[in-house]
């Protein structure tokens, strides 16, 4: 009767896997909520005279159920919104205009809106996708 050893199967433990994969986990959440500003703040860049700094405009058109334009909050006709973006962007070169249109307003009307944005040479336009409740602060 010949003797046969029994080879142990390999078997993998996954203690120590399990170990670097709550490692990386750790490092991907602290690495993911560093905040661009923090970066920023520690680079030192150079001084001159020749940089301007752009300031951007941010205007929020709000378009209510009824139909009613609302520009940062103030009440204004369709007539009226060509002069009030001009005033509210002044000689700013960067303009960003959001659009708060409440879910029952009809497509055409949002169009219409941005139609009247464009002609003012505004390209940066965006979009809310959540229901305007009580624009112009009226309850």
């Amino acid at each position: 009767m010949k003797y046969r050893v029994k080879k142990s199967e390999p078997e993998l433990n996954l203690a120590p896997m399990i170990d670097v994969v709550f490692l990386l986990l750790i490092f991907f959440i602290i690495a993911s909520t560093l905040n661009l500003n923090e970066v920023k703040s520690n680079i030192n860049l150079p001084e001159t005279e020749t940089v301007t700094a752009r300031q951007q405009v941010e205007i929020s058109v709000l378009i209510s159920k009824d139909g009613k334009l609302y520009v940062n909050d103030r009440e204004v006709t369709r007539d009226e919104l060509p002069e009030i973006l001009e005033l509210l962007s002044g000689e700013s070169q960067e303009r960003e205009v959001s659009i708060y249109a409440d879910k029952k307003v009809e497509f055409q009307k949002v169009i219409t809106i941005m139609d009247i944005i464009k002609k003012q040479n505004i390209n940066s336009i965006s979009f809310a996708l959540h229901q305007v409740m009580n624009p112009g602060g009226n309850k």
